[in-house]
């Protein structure tokens, strides 16, 4: 799971549990890329790759210039 462009990959964190004002466990857990599959235009033709959507996203704001 990694993006092709960015390398954007997972990431790890700690899920806090609260009660009231107090802190009462820590968790691990997992934050995962939101990825997709695309057809993405190379200097060696197209291609279809594994992108982020923050990529997808500035991928197509450069198309259409």
């Amino acid at each position: 799971m990694r993006c092709e462009i960015c390398g954007k990959t997972t990431v790890f964190g700690k899920k806090v549990a609260h009660d009231r004002m107090y802190i009462n466990a820590r968790t691990p857990k997992k934050i995962k890329p939101n990825l997709h599959h695309m057809m993405v235009d190379t200097p060696k033709g197209r291609k279809r790759m594994t992108v982020c959507t923050r990529c997808m996203r500035t991928l197509r704001k450069h198309e259409t210039l």
